[in-house]
């Protein structure tokens, strides 16, 4: 993930230090051939570390092939700089032969030298004291014979020689750049072969990592809905990783490869693909932002590339590579077309645009040389082969930075949706799991505990209807029918209390109300299930109490307190309702002389999540929910339900509360 302070500003200075070392280290290296001579006598090879660069002006004999034969005799000489190509000097032709000279002067005892040409447009043979060294391709003043080739040209120096003698003929052509492009340099083999695979290791891995992202955009172009900047942008990099196994000067991977493919083909590839870049970048900006893109600039670029690609198919390399400033012109106009675009679409508010107008300006650096060091308007001899790719690099780490940042929100806005989706998850368990709770118990009691005692009423009217019974006989029957009707009621007012609670959770409602009244009302509500039992009800209460509280809670906790007392206690027995007001807490406590409870049975009364049913002395049936209403409303309300009781000595349950005098 993208974290810190790091941004695209300091993404383009970081992208631009290679390109200012790049530049400043080729210029500090100065030229030691001067006049077609070089002196080196005072060079070490075996303890310096940098190489020899023969720069500088060469001896130089134009429509003259050479040999060493030649200059027995006195030649008349003209000067050239190396490296560059001839037609960028005087009035030479691109197409023609030249043969360059050179005389150089070595210390004493120096052995395994090599004489190093990245680049000879196109075919080269090279004599060193004389003797025949080294051939590159087929050298002739006759373009039948000619032949090109893709390669370095790597010649062995004589040991025990102080001066070298180093005459090269040179002929080309098929290439719309002609002479020795690369500079020459001398060192020892093994720095010699090092550098060359160093040099063929950064560019393979410049094109690897290419095409890589070749790959990778195209897979994401076919993932995305609207993912045409992701295919424009793969073939981009599809097109500078087959130049940069092509290009002259390169690692020339696909040539050595497929050595019997010729020398135009791999050309027509080299600048095909370059050439179709006018009009892909283009293309890359306007469907990345088709609101702020204008769209005619657009037909300009795909037509000035199509007809490019047309002169790469049908012509030889000499007549389509001289088009090369028309490409630098189509590149300099998709850039200025890319800042233009891009710029609008950042004042508009887009985010992205920053980032990518970002790695436009730190990549053009990169092109703009390569652009020079081709051009015909202004040649810029700049050694370093990698800058394309390494441009190209430079603005897909921009992309990459973007991708990156987008999936950093994207994993932060995905975790806190699962965070959200989880509580919501839990949440919606909760409730179908209070639910299905609610469902049970309401089943088991309707299935039960409502329908046993309304099928006892209805056998006895049934029977009483039919004559079986007189109205003396009935009488008998109706305190039953009262007790049972009674305990109904209770039972249907604890479940619709119980049902509310947990679908709704508990409201306070809290009210000024006269304690007195509220023990009276339902000492009077069980006087008569009391009476059949024979238990005496009393309570302490012998001046009013007026308190502020939820009055319903209160009421609700006391009479299932009661009718709890009164299931559990034997015939004949007593239950005392004590009240005590102590500033502002309410204690009330409710005890009987009934068949109490174990010290397990007490811990299991009041554990979370449990309620209990258990049969009365009288075969009194229950829910279970009345205990579990008195403990879940007086929690809700602020106060507790405490139990002291002991097997066969009774129970006292006190609730205690806050309340307002």
């Amino acid at each position: 993930m993208i974290k810190g302070n790091f941004s695209p500003g300091k993404l383009v200075r970081l992208s631009l230090i290679p390109f200012f070392l790049l530049v400043f280290g080729e210029i500090v290296k100065a030229q030691l051939a001067e006049d077609g001579e070089a002196d080196l006598t005072g060079h070490r090879f075996d303890t310096n570390a940098a190489e020899v660069r023969l720069s500088g002006t060469w001896e130089f004999y134009w429509n003259k092939l050479l040999t060493p034969a030649d200059f027995e005799t006195p030649q008349k000489s003209e000067w050239i700089k190396v490296p560059g190509s001839w037609h960028r000097q005087k009035d030479y032709p691109v197409r023609g032969y030249a043969t360059y000279r050179l005389r150089v002067r070595l210390p004493e005892n120096q052995r395994g030298l090599m004489l190093y040409f990245p680049i000879i447009n196109t075919s080269a043979k090279v004599w060193i004291n004389g003797a025949l060294a080294e051939e590159t391709g087929t050298v002739s003043s006759d373009e039948k014979q000619y032949h090109a080739r893709l390669a370095n040209t790597i010649v062995p120096l004589p040991e025990n020689f102080s001066e070298l003698d180093i005459i090269i003929q040179v002929a080309n052509f098929s290439y719309f750049s002609g002479g020795i492009a690369g500079i020459p340099q001398i060192d020892k083999a093994s720095a010699i072969f090092a550098k060359i695979n160093r040099s063929n290791g950064i560019e393979n891995f410049f094109a690897g990592s290419l095409l890589a992202l070749f790959i990778y955009q195209i897979i994401l172009y076919f993932l995305f809905h609207r993912g045409k900047p992701y295919l424009w942008l793969s073939l981009i990099c599809l097109g500078v990783a087959l130049r940069a196994m092509i290009v002259h000067g390169g690692s020339f991977l696909l040539p050595n490869l497929f050595s019997s493919v010729e020398w135009e083909y791999w050309k027509k590839i080299e600048f095909g693909s370059v050439y179709a870049i006018i009009a892909l970048f283009p293309l890359y900006v306007y469907d990345l932002f088709p609101e702020q893109a204008p769209k005619k600039p657009i037909y300009f670029f795909v037509g000035i590339a199509s007809l490019l690609c047309l002169l790469v198919v049908l012509l030889p390399q000499y007549y389509y590579g001289q088009a090369l400033e028309v490409c630098h012109a189509g590149l300099l106009g998709g850039f200025i077309y890319a800042v233009y675009s891009i710029s609008k679409a950042w004042r508009a508010g887009s985010k992205d645009a920053r980032v990518i107008l970002f790695g436009v300006l730190a990549s053009f650096p990169f092109i703009l040389v390569e652009i020079l060091k081709n051009s015909l308007f202004f040649p810029f001899n700049f050694p370093f082969m990698h800058l394309v790719e390494l441009g190209v690099l430079v603005f897909l780490l921009f992309q990459v930075y973007l991708l990156a940042n987008h999936y950093a929100q994207s994993f932060k806005k995905l975790e806190i949706l699962n965070i959200d989706l989880e509580r919501i998850v839990e949440e919606r368990t909760s409730q179908l799991k209070t639910a299905n709770t609610v469902k049970d118990r309401l089943l088991s009691v309707m299935s039960h505990d409502i329908k046993s005692p309304l099928n006892s009423l209805r056998g006895i009217l049934n029977i009483f209807n039919k004559g079986a019974i007189t109205k003396e006989d009935l009488k008998h029957y109706t305190q039953h029918i009262e007790n049972d009707l009674g305990k109904t009621t209770m039972l249907v007012e604890n479940i619709l209390h119980w049902t509310n609670n947990q679908l709704k959770g508990v409201q306070l409602n809290k009210e000024k109300f006269v304690l007195n009244k509220l023990v009276e009302e339902n000492i009077q509500l069980f006087q008569t299930i009391a009476s059949n039992k024979k238990l005496a009800l009393h309570h302490d209460l012998t001046y009013p109490i007026e308190v502020t509280s939820d009055r319903n809670i209160l009421n609700l906790v006391l009479r299932n307190l009661v009718s709890n007392a009164i299931k559990f206690s034997n015939e004949g027995g007593r239950i005392d309702i004590h009240v005590s007001l102590t500033h502002e807490l309410l204690l009330i406590w409710v005890k009987d002389q009934g068949v109490g409870m174990s010290e397990a049975a007490q811990q299991k009364l009041f554990k979370k999540e449990t309620t209990i049913s258990t049969t009365g002395t009288n075969n009194e049936k229950g829910t279970g929910l009345g205990l579990a209403l008195c403990r879940d409303y007086l929690v809700k309300a602020g106060g507790r339900l405490m139990i002291d009781s002991k097997k066969g000595e009774g129970s006292t349950f006190s609730i205690l509360i806050e309340v307002e005098k």
